[in-house]
């Protein structure tokens, strides 16, 4: 990142070849990045546009990290305890291109998840039935599952979500089942299939 004038440019070196200027789509002006992930030869970065202020903007780049293009918009942001910036999006461990992201649609928070990285999103669908047995009546797009997706920043607290990379396709998660993402009513949920369906 280099700042001129108040306003910031960034950078990238592939395989440590001179550096390049990053090369956002015209309407963006960004005026804070976060490089998310460098796996599987692409940048998966989140990117704050001027006229944003809780939300984040994904990008993924070309192999070289040159040219980004948009994956997700509004991804719900906030400060964590130190005053940092901290993402609602989570990578889950032990299967490549899997994420979680909270998103912002018409005021609501709603919790999508990706199996190539960015390229396509999806609600995520909610249990057949509750822990007794119960019917739960939850139609995708109108009802689906959230997922609290902050990480916690004490290293010996695993946070509201969980995936290992020695159980791959296991994700242990806090949320709820509705329209959007609700701090009342939170339930543990439990997928073996890397997110494509759950428990409670």
């Amino acid at each position: 990142q280099a700042t001129s004038g108040g306003r910031a440019s960034y950078f990238v070196s592939y395989k440590r070849e001179s550096f390049a200027q990053i090369k956002l789509p015209k309407y963006s002006l960004p005026k804070d990045m976060h490089i998310i992930s460098t796996d599987e030869k692409q940048v998966f970065a989140a990117v704050q546009e001027w006229n944003q202020n809780e939300t984040y903007n994904l990008y993924i780049s070309d192999p070289r990290g040159v040219y980004f293009t948009l994956a997700l918009e509004n991804v719900k942001s906030s400060r964590g305890l130190e005053g940092n910036i901290v993402i609602d999006l989570y990578e889950v461990a032990g299967i490549n291109g899997v994420f979680l992201a909270n998103r912002k649609v018409d005021e609501c928070v709603k919790t999508y998840i990706t199996y190539n990285k960015g390229r396509d999103w999806r609600l995520l669908p909610a249990p057949d039935t509750d822990l007794k047995g119960n019917p739960i009546n939850c139609l995708l797009p109108f009802c689906s599952l959230h997922f609290n997706l902050q990480m916690s920043e004490n290293p010996y607290n695993s946070g509201s979500i969980s995936s290992k990379a020695t159980a791959p396709w296991l994700i242990v998660a806090s949320g709820n089942v509705g329209s959007e993402l609700s701090s009342t009513d939170t339930n543990m949920f439990i997928s073996s299939d890397g997110g494509n369906s759950w428990k409670h």
